[in-house]
């Protein structure tokens, strides 16, 4: 029984996919030419079926029709062949035919065949060629950059230096440090050395920067002699006095222990700020004349 039923089953199926209705829409196509097969359903074949001998089927979509008012879904394939003559294509029981020809009039072996051409260069344009260039630029940078960090940070230095402010004049250098030093009021706290000693050193320090006096290594007289040497055409005899004041005012106090009465700190630190400003006044009207003269 169950046989009988299988056999059934599959006369039907034959039945039904030799009962579908197929067509080309062209009977005969040049070698390599397409046609389209249309099967209406509801049973369709696979590409793999349609691919009978020299017929190759390409590929396949679904497409709709009306027919007596009723819309009916085809099955399209395209189809291709590239050997001449008389091919069949089956479906089920059923079969169609498709003629292929060859294509009139050629005669290959008159034909002026050739090698494929080689390919062809093309010119660079300015961008391909700077956008290289740009690229080695930034790795030059790039490596110079990494080159001197290393090179900075094993010397413990900083990698970015920032330019320092010129120095101050001499004259102004001297006047901030003995305004600063009399902020400090080293005398009022009984620190009468120290207090004389900086302001000697201050002293000194102008005549070095601002005359080339080396007056660190020099005694007071010495450093006194050497002042009138380089002061003797000057305006102002006054500003050797007052150095001679500051002076001996502290080697009193450094050497002979001497203890100064209040008014004679502040009288030293009055006549270091006068001195300067005198000599500054009498450095800077000697140098104009040295340049009318010139």
């Amino acid at each position: 029984m169950k046989r009988i039923l299988l056999c059934i089953i599959v006369l039907c199926g034959v039945s039904g996919l030799s009962a579908q209705n197929f067509s080309l829409d062209r009977d005969s196509i040049l070698i390599g030419d397409q046609v389209t097969l249309s099967v209406y359903g509801p049973n369709f074949p696979t590409l793999d079926e349609l691919n009978q001998g020299n017929i190759v089927a390409l590929q396949q979509w679904l497409d709709t029709t009306n027919e007596n008012n009723k819309q009916i879904i085809v099955q399209k394939t395209t189809l291709t062949c590239f050997e001449i003559g008389l091919h069949w294509l089956k479906l089920g029981n059923d079969s169609i035919q498709l003629t292929v020809n060859d294509v009139p009039n050629v005669d290959t072996t008159k034909a002026d065949i050739r090698d494929i051409s080689p390919i062809m260069k093309e010119p660079y344009t300015f961008w391909e060629i700077f956008r290289w260039i740009l690229l080695a630029i930034v790795v030059a940078a790039l490596i110079f950059g990494i080159c001197y960090i290393v090179k900075r940070k094993k010397a413990n230095q900083p990698i970015i230096s920032i330019p320092k402010a010129p120095p101050l004049p001499a004259d102004q250098k001297a006047l901030n440090d003995l305004e600063a030093l009399r902020l400090k009021q080293l005398w009022q706290q009984g620190r009468i050395k120290e207090y004389h000693t900086e302001l000697t050193d201050i002293v000194r320090n102008y005549l070095e920067k601002r005359y080339g006096i080396a007056s660190t290594e020099m005694t007071s007289d010495q450093t006194i002699e050497q002042f009138n040497n380089v002061h003797r055409n000057t305006t102002d005899s006054n500003a050797s006095a007052l150095l001679a004041d500051i002076l001996q005012t502290a080697d009193m106090v450094k050497f002979a222990k001497s203890e100064p009465l209040p008014y004679e700190h502040d009288r030293s630190m009055n006549n270091a700020t006068e001195f300067i400003r005198k000599a500054e006044a009498d450095k800077s009207a000697t140098e104009a004349g040295k340049e009318e003269q010139a």
